[in-house]
């Protein structure tokens, strides 16, 4: 593949990150060794070989794109566990791209399903990007759900129907997921979720090591064993976030 087409392949990619970088706090990692997000156009790079290439940056220009529009107000943006994962998943599929294609179609839904374009309006895409979405879900029973990825297509299939399950509650202004009744954000937690407050909490989670999915690493081992949720709650109770 010539360095031309590289060029042409992830330049949209690169269009898309200077995007993030221009957002309020900018493309921060949660990695407590480094303040700054691995850059997308860098993973797509070192994972993909010139076949694969295309195919991948696609991926992720699309994944941030629909980060950016349906939670505008997301802090952290670490690509790399979640860009390692569905490469090696579509490497080891049939067809590399036909995998990419439905793995990037189901995750972009999910991000219109569950951002601010819906009435559902979480503020961050955080708790799926680092797993705690994916831990409580897996801890409901460990034995069946052993080996199902936070990013493979058999919990993609299980978070897109929760959310049409919230949608559901949501229009039956059940008492957990109630109609808002303006713009604001959902936040169905016992803490504050402010800019200032999420950035405070997770900073703190990453470095006590109580974030399942370190999406920070390409080698990260993402861990259910524990109850995150639970001491998520302790965190933010330390920090005095509570509503």
């Amino acid at each position: 593949m010539s360095s031309q087409a590289i060029d042409e392949a992830t330049s949209p990619l690169a269009e898309v990150e200077a995007r993030i970088q221009r957002s309020r706090f900018g493309a921060l990692s949660l990695d407590p060794g480094r303040s700054a997000a691995s850059s997308p156009t860098e993973l797509v790079s070192s994972l993909a070989d010139s076949r694969q290439l295309p195919h991948l940056a696609a991926a992720a220009c699309a994944v941030a794109e629909a980060q950016l529009r349906s939670f505008p107000e997301n802090i952290f943006w670490d690509f790399d566990f979640y860009l390692g994962s569905i490469h090696l998943d579509a490497s080891a599929a049939p067809d590399y791209a036909s995998y990419l294609e439905e793995v990037t179609r189901m995750t972009v839904g999910l991000m219109t399903l569950y951002g601010q374009q819906s009435v559902i309006r979480f503020r961050y895409v955080h708790d799926f990007m680092y797993g705690f979405d994916w831990a409580r879900w897996v801890r409901r029973s460990p034995e069946a759900r052993r080996g199902i990825e936070p990013f493979g297509i058999d919990f993609l299939r299980r978070t897109e129907s929760r959310g049409r399950d919230i949608l559901t509650l949501i229009n039956e202004d059940d008492d957990w997921y109630p109609k808002l009744a303006d713009d604001t954000s959902r936040n169905p937690f016992p803490f504050s979720r402010e800019p200032e407050e999420e950035l405070a909490l997770y900073r703190r989670l990453a470095e006590k090591a109580c974030v399942p999915v370190e999406a920070w690493r390409l080698d990260a081992r993402p861990d259910a064993s524990r109850d995150f949720d639970a001491l998520r709650e302790d965190v933010a109770a330390s920090l005095g976030l509570g509503r």
